[in-house]
């Protein structure tokens, strides 16, 4: 038992919601079906009964015998409403239910025990045996409180005028009255022990520092939470044992019953156990991973659930070639994540690895889908830029079709502005429209020759500090200066021949063609 002491022990804080919730309901693991009726009622229909919901973690008793239980514990207690045993002071009301349920349901307490167990055998622990009184206190109309300490709970009954105390755990000496005898003792100890100081001691009464110090680490907690605190003990039990997925499904129960820091980080140690033990990464990795990326409160950072996929990537990618499997795992782990800013991340993860091991292959066009995914969830990125520029005019190389491959850079362009900030792309655009400048006067088509022969220009007076290639420049202007000198235009061809001399002032072709047009050759 040490480790549910020492675990409870380190996290015990005040409750603290979560920023986030932590757990979907939808994502539950159940571990019957009579479970996941009593939980979907609860949670779906609104339609909750608090015997069944402490019962629906056992595995001892059918679903009869679990109706016959609840039958008896309820039958038994109507021998507490008749007007003899109302009309009694409340601490002897209270001492005498005390009394008898104990005597007739609990039997041996057992640490590793569950609500079931008080019906199957009569064993029972600090919850069991708290709700057991909890429900009877509700049905018989005795107001109480449940208190919860860091290893502990226990009741308080009529807690706003006689505090008595219902210590469950304590079959001879559980009965607490806690008179005026017994708060003046307990705060005289405090004082002896100087925890309270004398000023302190002697400036207010003994009710208000009783209350303030004898319940100041104990916490209010309500019937529904102590049903969380049941699955969570349940999970330290199988922590224990090392049934590290077993436990995380049941912390992710208690979560939704009682959503406190501490319910939190012991699910954040059973997650992170069920990680360091599994080797697969499979789906089940994935959903674990999807998970812990919520704990942002509990330290879980972007960079560690990054790294982590990272490694996911790295095995099942690159060195064992299984790139179907990595997308089960991506559309497992991105169905789970709910922080926009890790999901993002983790796209963009997944495209742009995915397109560099395409580019690796040489596989360009396989490989643009998935820079250019990654390219909308980072536009300025620098190597994805680059490298979906490598693959863009890799894959149009040698067909011939320079046109389609300019209109597909017109379309990243709209679609991606960012890329125009990039100079290798604006290369690219503007070489392309160099080319298609110089088919088109090659195949006599001059209209079409000249559109391309302004964007060209155009486009370089926007972006001039491009770094072409004069050869290409040169046989674009050269072929032009060509067409037009052959239709008589020689002025217009020496034109022409001059304009491209300014984009490749030292180009051979366009300095020979200059001095035969000049020749008049």
């Amino acid at each position: 038992m040490r480790i549910i002491c020492v675990l409870i022990g380190l996290i015990w804080v005040h409750t603290t919601l979560a920023q986030e919730s932590l757990v979907q309901y939808s994502e539950v693991t159940f571990t019957s079906p009579f479970e996941k009726k009593v939980l979907d009622d609860h949670f779906l229909k609104r339609n909750s009964d608090m015997f069944v919901l402490f019962m629906a973690n056992g595995v001892l008793l059918t679903e009869a015998t679990i109706e016959q239980s609840k039958s008896r514990y309820f039958s038994h207690l109507k021998s507490f409403e008749n007007e003899k045993f109302q009309s009694k002071r409340n601490d002897k009301k209270t001492k005498l239910m005390y009394d008898d349920i104990h005597q007739v349901f609990l039997q041996k307490y057992e640490v590793k025990s569950n609500f079931e167990d008080v019906f199957y055998n009569g064993y029972f622990n600090c919850v069991s045996a708290s709700a057991l009184y909890a429900l009877a206190f509700e049905k018989l109309n005795v107001p109480y409180a449940i208190k919860e300490e860091p290893t502990h709970v226990y009741l308080i009954a009529y807690p706003e005028t006689d505090r008595i105390m219902i210590e469950t755990t304590s079959p001879l000496g559980g009965f607490y009255t806690m008179d005026q005898a017994f708060k003046l003792n307990y705060v005289k100890m405090l004082k002896d022990q100087k925890q309270i100081s004398a000023k302190e001691y002697g400036s207010q009464d003994v009710s208000t520092l009783f209350d303030k110090h004898y319940f100041q680490d104990q916490q209010n907690i309500t019937l529904m939470n102590l049903v969380g605190i049941q699955y969570q003990n349940d999970a330290l039990y199988k922590l224990e044992e090392n049934k590290n997925e077993e436990a995380f499904c049941q912390l992710e129960k208690a979560y939704l019953f009682n959503p406190n820091s501490r319910c939190g980080y012991l699910l954040l140690v059973a997650g992170t156990k069920v990680m360091e033990s599994r080797k697969a990464k499979d789906s089940l990795h994935a959903t674990y991973l999807s998970k812990l990326s919520r704990y942002k409160d509990y330290g879980i950072t972007l960079e560690m659930v990054q790294s982590e996929f990272m490694s996911v990537i790295q095995q099942l990618l690159y060195t064992e070639g299984k790139k179907s499997e990595l997308e089960i795992y991506y559309r497992q782990l991105e169905k789970g994540i709910t922080d926009v800013e890790i999901k993002n991340e983790i796209a963009f993860l997944y495209n742009y690895e995915n397109g560099r091991m395409l580019y690796n292959k040489a596989r360009y066009k396989e490989s643009l889908p998935y820079f250019k995914e990654a390219l909308s969830l980072k536009p300025k990125h620098v190597d994805t830029n680059a490298a979906l520029l490598g693959a863009l005019s890799q894959s149009f190389r040698g067909n011939g079709n320079n046109l389609a491959l300019l209109n597909e850079l017109q379309k990243y362009a709209d679609q991606y502005p960012s890329l125009q900030e990039d100079n290798v792309f604006n290369t690219l655009f503007a070489s392309s429209m160099a080319v298609q400048f110089n088919q088109e006067y090659n195949l006599d088509r001059p209209v079409e020759g000249e559109k391309y022969k302004k964007l060209f220009e155009d486009y370089f007076a926007k972006y001039s500090d491009l770094t072409l290639d004069n050869n290409l420049v040169g046989q674009a202007y050269s072929s032009a200066a060509v067409y037009y000198f052959r239709k008589g235009q020689k002025a217009k061809a020496k034109s022409i021949i001059a304009k491209g001399l300014e984009y490749a002032p030292y180009n051979y072709e366009l300095l020979r063609r200059q001095q035969v047009i000049n020749n008049g050759n």
